[in-house]
């Protein structure tokens, strides 16, 4: 493959061609490092994603309303609407209930998914770098793409933006590929078989998917080849046939119970009417967390990331590589109708992953291009290896914040060792019930209560494997009985039946005392709520206890 020459050249360049930059000069001392420092942005890149794994943060707010789902149902169940407001994918939800039925319940399990697609992506992205930049712009692309935030972080959640990064990037590799080898078949029939898993995979993957799709029929048609638009055509009716089909089956039921909370939510995601308006947001969404690549934030806080994604487009463009700047702009395009008949927000970051590695590639090919409008040589050098730098200070520093603190909001991991403490002390000195989940009592009508199950279900050793059954009505006890019940502070208990349960349980037992802790659950930014774990310590009353005794004695015999 050859390299061509500046990207001020406005010549046709070859599918595949390295899109370069003319930063350092024919033998600087940086030339035989490129590759060396390539791989050393991947190892960063994999060692940030499994640090923050390892780590195991406290499952926060989006986390919980998603594993909540996951705590009583089987795969079959995956079908019907999630609860929480939730919406994932079918293949998705079916990997992770297998993740969980394999080795438990837990903060391990439930991320395993995602960090096994976030360390892929890594590799894979380099090798997509590889392939479309030179080793001069690729070492800024692939740093970028290491270091960034979002991409570390949903690789260490439970949610599928990993997911949507991972199935994104293949179809886009793939596609490359295809764009590089015309002559090799495989590798569009490779799309035809993969794009509908990825499609099934990641629902906003078919926006990629559409580009691809897009930007390799223009491609076959520039070179006449005809006989690539039988495999092209059999694909676009493969991805959109099963993006249909599961639309039909799971994501429309998964929409319909929740798309008036969502429209409301994501209200901030969908394009205004007025043109003018329209103008303004746009350049806001562009500018905002969906280009915080390596770093940024909301509200026009990714302003240097967009410029030099613009740059990087721009010389695409002017390079007339009319394939490649396809496969980057007709996903957004397609993204940005979608946002405008309210199926799906444009712009942010979460939602936006599938767009994650397009981003990064264009950031890192845009900042080279920028370095190498400096006139002089030395200036050049010096920015370049300042940038190299800068992406390592970042990967360093991201590392460092994480070991100092481990954990996305501190009330998170305030109120996880809260519940480590509280259910260890509790069960070593007592058997353990909860009201609602164990005996089926549920005083807290509607009242979900996401947290206090997951966690009850990692932490508590005898709910590992879900709710226990146990005969309360059975006083022959030699331990304690605690029942515990859970409900957030201001939620309103049906008396009567607290009572009538209450009143059934004395009946049996003396009441020895009650506890109750309150955990603080709200960020400094988010409406107060507090946790309140009550507790009720029982002991069965002597003379029914004995009675219960004999009565077991006389059975055995």
């Amino acid at each position: 493959m050859q390299t061509n020459a500046s990207t001020s050249g406005t010549a046709r360049t070859t599918p595949g061609a390295f899109l370069d930059a003319a930063v350092l000069s024919d033998g600087d001392a940086w030339q035989p490092r490129l590759e060396t420092l390539a791989w050393i942005f991947v190892g960063l890149g994999v060692m940030l994603r499994l640090g923050r794994y390892l780590l195991k943060f406290p499952l926060w707010g989006d986390e919980l309303f998603l594993a909540q789902n996951f705590l009583q149902r089987d795969y079959g169940d995956m079908f019907e609407p999630l609860t929480m407001a939730q919406i994932a994918p079918l293949p998705y939800l079916w990997i992770e209930l297998t993740s969980i039925k394999l080795f438990g319940f837990s903060e391990w399990s439930l991320r395993l998914w995602s960090v096994l697609t976030g360390v892929s992506s890594v590799l894979l992205f380099h090798h997509l770098a590889r392939r479309l930049l030179s080793p001069i712009a690729m070492v800024l692309a692939v740093g970028v793409f290491a270091v960034s935030y979002h991409p570390i972080r949903h690789a260490a959640e439970c949610k599928p933006y990993a997911s949507d990064l991972c199935a994104s990037l293949v179809l886009i590799v793939l596609a490359v590929r295809a764009w590089q080898q015309p002559e090799n078949r495989r590798w569009l029939w490779a799309l035809v078989v993969v794009g509908p898993l990825m499609v099934a995979l990641s629902y906003p993957t078919v926006f990629v998917a559409g580009g691809v799709c897009l930007a390799l029929a223009w491609s076959a048609f520039e070179r006449r080849d005809w006989r690539a638009f039988t495999p092209l055509a059999i694909y676009n009716l493969a991805f959109v046939a099963t993006f249909g089909l599961l639309l039909q089956l799971v994501s429309s039921g998964q929409y319909k119970s929740c798309s008036d909370f969502m429209i409301d939510y994501w209200k901030g995601g969908f394009p205004p009417a007025n043109p003018f308006h329209l103008a303004k947001w746009l350049f806001i969404q562009h500018s905002s967390e969906m280009m915080a690549y390596p770093m940024g934030d909301d509200h026009g806080g990714s302003i240097v990331s967009f410029f030099f994604f613009a740059i990087g487009v721009g010389a695409v463009i002017r390079r007339r590589q009319f394939t490649l700047s396809t496969m980057v702009l007709a996903p957004l395009g397609l993204a940005l109708l979608a946002a405008a008949l309210r199926r799906y927000p444009y712009g942010g970051a979460r939602l936006a992953q599938w767009y994650a590695s397009l981003a990064c590639l264009m950031v890192g090919y845009g900042a080279a291009c920028g370095i190498s409008w400096l006139t002089r040589p030395e200036a050049r050098r010096r920015f370049y290896a300042a940038g190299v730098i800068l992406l390592l200070v970042v990967g360093g520093g991201s590392m460092a914040k994480d070991l100092v603190s481990p954990y996305k909001r501190v009330v998170d991991f305030e109120h996880r060792g809260f519940v480590r403490w509280f259910w260890s002390w509790n069960e070593s000195e007592a058997d353990v019930v909860c009201v609602r989940n164990d005996l089926g009592k549920d005083f807290f009508h509607g009242f979900v209560g996401e947290d206090y199950s997951c966690y009850q279900r990692i932490y508590s050793a005898s709910h590992r494997n879900g709710p226990r059954p146990i005969n309360v009505g059975n006083p022959s006890r030699q331990r304690p009985l605690r029942c515990v019940l859970y409900w957030d502070q201001g939620v309103t208990r049906d008396e009567a039946t607290f009572n009538a349960w209450l009143a059934e349980m004395t009946a049996r037992y003396d009441l020895m005392g009650e506890n109750t802790y309150r955990v603080k659950l709200n960020g400094p930014r988010e409406p107060a709520r507090v946790g309140c774990y009550q507790v009720y310590e029982f002991r069965p009353k002597p003379q029914l206890s004995a009675a219960a005794t004999v009565t077991s004695t006389t059975d055995r015999r």
